[in-house]
Formats: C-alpha cells, sequence, structure tokens
C-alpha cells in the first residue's frame, strides 16, 4: 500500500475519531440543535443538524385541545427503527469486505451515504474503506463512543410506537407524503440526522443525555446538552422528515422563515399530540415562561424596527438560529424566537381558517397573507 493511501486512511481521525483529552471545539463536532433557517440536504437531503431546524413550539395561545383528533383505527402501519448502528459495529474485522456487502444490502441508501458523507471512509466496496474501519474499531475513544450508545439504548420500542402513531397522522392527513425507512447510527457527534431518498437516520451519540461527562469534555455548549437527550428523538424525526418534504422560500425575508418554521413545528405537534410542547420546542419550563409572559413585547419589537422583513441571513439568524439566547432582545431571552413567534402566528391562522386542512397549510408560501388572516396579536 502506497504512503499516500496510508495517509489517507489515517486521515479518518480528523474525519470521525475524537481524542478525549485533546479535543474541546473542532468543526465536526455537531452542535445538535434544530436551526430553523439552514437545513442542508444531500442525496434526497443530507441534513446536518449543525444547522437544522429549530424545533419551535406553540405559544401561549396554544393548549392540548387544539391538537386535531384523527381517526387511525383503520391505518396499518408499522413503524420501527432498524439498527444500522449496532449492525455496523458488529461487523467481523477479519472479513470486512462481507461484511460491507451485506451492510449495503441489508440497510440500502443509509450505507453509502453513512460511510461517503458522515464518517467520510468512503465506498462500501473500497479496499480503503475497510482498512480504515479496521483502525476504526481499534480505537479505545470510538469504542467507548459504541458501548455507551448501544447500552443506552438498547430497546428503542418506546420510540417506535410514537412515531408509528405519528406516521398514522400522517398518512390521514398528509396522505401525499410516503414513510421513510427510519435508521439510527453513530456519528462521532456530527450530523445528528441524515435525511436520504427515502430514509431518515439519527445519531444516537446526540441523544446520549445533558449530564452525558463526554458532552462537556468535549466543549459542547450548555444550550446544546439541553436538548441532548432521549426526548428529542423522536420531534426530531418528525421535524426533519417534514422539512425534506416542503422547501422554504428563495429570497426570503425572516417572516417568510419564521412561518415556514412555524407550519413544521405546527404540523409536528399535529403529529405528535401527546409530546409537549416545550419539548418540540426544546426550550425548557422557565425559557417556555418567559416566552409566553412577554410574547406581546418580542412581536411589538419585530414589528417597530421591521425585522420581519430582513433579508439579511445573518440578521435572520439571530432570531432562528440555536445558541444562549435571540441577540436582538435580552441575553435573558431564550433562542429561537423567531420560530417561536413563527409557530404562534400560524396557530393563530389555524383557529381563524378552520376550513383549511393541514395538506392545505402545508402548501401555502404567501407568509404575507398567512400574516394577514391570522389575526395575531398577542395580548399584554
Amino acid at each position: 500500500m502506497s504512503a499516500r493511501r496510508m495517509a489517507s486512511i489515517l486521515n479518518y481521525q480528523e474525519k470521525f475519531y475524537f481524542n478525549l483529552g485533546n479535543i474541546k471545539n473542532n468543526d465536526y463536532i455537531c452542535t445538535y440543535i434544530l436551526s430553523p433557517s439552514t437545513i442542508t440536504i444531500a442525496m434526497k437531503h443530507y441534513i446536518s443538524l449543525l444547522t437544522l431546524i429549530v424545533i419551535a413550539s406553540l405559544s401561549t395561545s396554544c393548549t392540548h385541545s387544539n391538537r386535531q383528533n384523527v381517526d387511525i383505527s383503520h391505518i396499518d402501519l408499522t413503524v420501527k427503527i432498524q439498527r444500522f448502528d449496532s449492525a455496523f459495529w458488529a461487523i467481523d474485522t477479519n472479513d470486512i469486505a462481507s461484511g460491507m456487502a451485506r451492510l449495503a444490502n441489508d440497510y440500502p441508501g443509509i450505507t453509502d451515504v453513512y460511510l461517503r458523507k458522515v464518517v467520510t471512509f468512503g465506498a462500501p466496496d473500497d479496499e480503503l474503506t475497510h482498512h480504515t474501519y479496521r483502525l476504526f474499531r481499534r480505537d479505545t475513544a470510538v469504542t467507548r463512543l459504541y458501548t455507551d450508545c448501544l447500552t443506552k439504548y438498547t430497546d428503542l420500542s418506546d420510540i417506535d410506537r410514537t412515531l408509528t402513531d405519528a406516521f398514522r397522522r400522517a398518512k390521514a392527513l398528509l396522505p401525499q407524503l410516503s414513510t421513510p425507512r427510519l435508521y439510527c447510527h453513530v456519528s462521532g457527534f456530527n450530523q445528528s440526522l441524515v435525511v436520504g431518498d427515502g430514509f431518515l437516520s439519527v445519531s444516537l451519540d446526540n441523544y446520549l443525555g445533558t449530564d452525558y461527562p463526554i458532552y462537556q469534555m468535549i466543549g459542547i455548549y450548555d444550550y446544546q446538552r439541553a436538548n441532548m437527550r432521549r426526548e428529542k428523538i423522536t420531534p426530531d424525526y418528525i421535524v426533519a422528515w417534514l422539512s425534506s418534504e416542503y422547501y422554504p422560500n428563495p429570497h426570503s425575508t425572516l417572516l417568510d422563515d419564521m412561518l415556514y418554521h412555524g407550519k413544521i413545528l405546527y404540523a409536528t405537534s399535529i403529529l405528535l399530540p401527546d409530546v409537549d410542547y416545550r419539548t418540540i420546542m426544546g426550550y425548557s419550563d422557565s425559557q417556555w415562561q418567559w416566552v409566553k409572559e412577554r410574547e406581546y413585547e418580542i412581536w411589538q419589537t419585530m414589528l417597530g424596527t421591521r425585522a420581519i422583513y430582513e433579508t439579511n441571513i445573518l440578521t435572520k439568524g439571530q432570531y432562528l438560529n440555536d445558541g444562549p439566547f435571540t441577540l436582538p432582545l435580552t441575553q435573558e431571552s431564550p433562542a429561537r424566537i423567531g420560530t417561536y413567534t413563527g409557530w404562534q402566528i400560524v396557530d393563530s391562522f389555524m383557529k381563524k381558517n378552520p376550513s383549511i386542512s393541514l395538506a392545505q397549510l402545508m402548501e401555502l408560501t404567501d407568509y404575507q397573507s398567512i400574516l394577514s388572516r391570522s389575526k395575531y396579536n398577542p395580548k399584554k
């Protein structure tokens, strides 16, 4: 083997492997939580949760009675997350070529995307990939991470049940959409969620619990760790799926982006009626209370500064992206207030226009019209 190819093999450490004693901040550590303004997608879409969707929530006007009652008793559909993570880890290092071939056959789509785009080893049938995998399996840090993931997530049946209910509701309310295959993987704190042609895969190592010691060790911030927990897996699947099926307007204003993500989150709350709004939003109880008490002031600030008509991506990101707070407001504010407000506007719109179905809502792209017809006017 040439020195160049060997160097390429060893370079995998820069792509996936992380030295627990040395890494503090690097580009491959996922900032995990959804930032609604930017969904990066490859193949059918490839989502890096370093920039994903602000999983936002409904507002003061939102109550559980507002979620639609849907008869799904007649829908024959069962959803089960396929364990790509454990199959990948179980490949026999004495016969990696055969193991990779079986993996590609048993887990179509995800195998190639994972090997090329997530861990960047290469093609499943490439000798370089097989050598890299062998080194990968010998790594003690990687072994610890996989062991922790497989131990923490030995059973996904509770998540399967919730997703089965969600996709049954989707069959009834959004019948034009196809149910994707669902996988899980380990990314080395990189892509939290991958969306491909007909499949979704979530990275379990980004959901090991807010107190998982390695998160703090490698420099993941408190506001990120707050949502790196099991309860977020189901809404993250649904938000990512909807975001891959419905696209934001090009050359959008902040208002456009707010209401686009508001639609996604409104639909998520309908498909997951038993998931608390705070969990969908990714807010703590105190953060939720903060935005509820200040919804009028927030909206007046956005109107007064004409922020909703901004097209500058950096300015929009201040209202939509994840972070310790929403920059144009105070440091006591939670992040992603633009998405929260967008959700409230969409909720108000649906209340004022009860004849509009969820499927019709998701196709609407005239966001100025939605705002006008919503008659959104939070109380002082």
